[in-house]
């Protein structure tokens, strides 16, 4: 589970109508169901001294105290909302900040996935089933988590994480992204983000309805909470370095080259990505052909003339439907929905920002995680991993694994990575 709780903080409850007000206590192995803001209303006064209790700059919420791997204690507070949910009229579009509420919200149980497709191909091999979200899918998954050290510093350095997963997928909440050891042992303020992803977060038709590169607008709405409430849980919005992997990477790149973001952080770390990978984005016109693909596929207006009605179209399909019909004829290495230069969060080619020097000159930590390129190998090149043991691969095999696996690049490129790996 993502985190243990410590014995002794209370009972979950979860808001199932927020007009309403309906509660539904939350009990381990509860059918999970659309999580909405978790709510408990407490007396105020008998909140004043908890350390537990933080007052935001949208309102009072409550962590729990939980034990690191190392046995040493950390407070954490899971599914703080920063934006308001993306829904209805709201899909597609950027985010807005989260409205401001009344009493304490009980922040200890971890926040929903952002809707996408979940891995089947090896059944529940745990080598995959590990990346599959571990948390409800829902579109109302705009939530922070955060991480503190005991007793809680001041002033900690703060490392905000951004999960990869192609922007096709991906969760701030799995096992593997456990931040309870990195808070506890470097003494640092951990936080982590959830996204959209796919299509939800991706999908540009460059109309004011679907402008494109919602969920690097929704991590951007995330580094502004960092900035204006961090300190209130003992960081140094200061010393803000975002780190990520794979499509997380990507996006710690943007954010370097967006005049957006610049100015919300201080150092970066980039694990296996780079703005310039040539997944990493898409030319407006390749993105808009991709989302008139998807629109004809569920069965939506896809003229170039009817943009309009297609968004509408879009909005009103189930959202799992739009991100299990996303995938097409696509090539190794090749993600469907993923940021595009949109005039707003990008203004140009991330080729043209570090050719001009236009992007945030820092302290940037760069480097490629061990066995990175495994994952795809398993997926794509699955007659090269056959069950049977001692099998070898031939010379011509290899060759053309790596002509499939590098599709982008010259011949010169290929006989390098040939000889690096012969």
């Amino acid at each position: 589970a993502f985190f243990t709780p410590y014995i002794g903080h209370g009972e979950s409850v979860r808001i199932i109508d927020a007009e309403l007000g309906t509660l539904e206590h939350v009990h381990s192995g509860a059918t999970p169901r659309r999580r909405g803001l978790t709510r408990r209303e407490s007396n105020s006064d008998a909140n004043d001294n908890d350390p537990l209790v933080v007052n935001t700059d949208k309102g009072r919420i409550r962590g729990i105290t939980v034990d690191a791997p190392s046995g040493k204690k950390v407070d954490v507070w899971l599914g703080i909302p920063y934006a308001q949910p993306p829904v209805g009229p709201l899909r597609f579009r950027h985010p807005r900040p989260a409205e401001k509420w009344t009493g304490v919200l009980n922040t200890t149980t971890p926040p929903n996935s952002c809707v996408q497709i979940v891995d089947t191909v090896f059944g529940d091999f745990p080598g995959a089933t590990m990346w599959n979200p571990n948390t409800p899918l829902s579109e109302d998954c705009l939530y922070i988590n955060v991480v503190a050290p005991r007793p809680r510093p001041k002033n900690a350095a703060v490392m905000l994480w951004i999960f990869g997963g192609g922007f096709y997928s991906g969760t701030a909440t799995l096992d593997v992204y456990d931040h309870r050891a990195l808070a506890s042992e470097e003494n640092v303020i951990v936080v982590s983000l959830q996204y959209r992803v796919a299509s939800l977060g991706f999908l540009f038709l460059g109309t004011p309805e679907a402008p494109g590169n919602a969920g690097l607008f929704d991590q951007n709405l995330a580094l502004r909470w960092v900035r204006d409430n961090i300190h209130r849980f003992g960081g140094d919005p200061s010393r803000v370095t975002l780190f990520g992997e794979s499509a997380g990477a990507v996006s710690v790149s943007l954010h370097l080259l967006s005049a957006l973001s610049r100015d919300l952080f201080q150092r970066a770390i980039l694990q296996s990505g780079s703005p310039t990978a040539p997944w990493a984005l898409v030319s407006r016109e390749e993105a808009t052909l991709r989302a008139l693909r998807l629109a004809e596929a569920v069965g939506c207006p896809h003229e170039p003339s009817k943009l309009s009605d297609a968004v509408e179209c879009l909005r009103g399909k189930d959202p799992h439907v739009l991100v299990n019909n996303e995938w097409g004829t696509l090539g190794i290495c090749e993600f469907p929905f993923v940021p595009v230069v949109d005039g707003a969060f990008l203004d140009e080619t991330p080729q043209r920002s570090l050719a001009s020097g236009r992007f945030k000159k820092t302290d940037i930590l760069t480097g490629s995680n061990t066995e990175e390129g495994y994952y795809f190998i398993i997926y794509y090149l699955t007659e090269l991993l056959r069950k049977e043991e001692g099998v070898t691969v031939t010379r011509e095999e290899f060759l053309q694994a790596v002509r499939e696996l590098n599709p982008y690049v010259n011949g010169a490129a290929r006989q390098a990575i040939v000889f690096e790996y012969t």
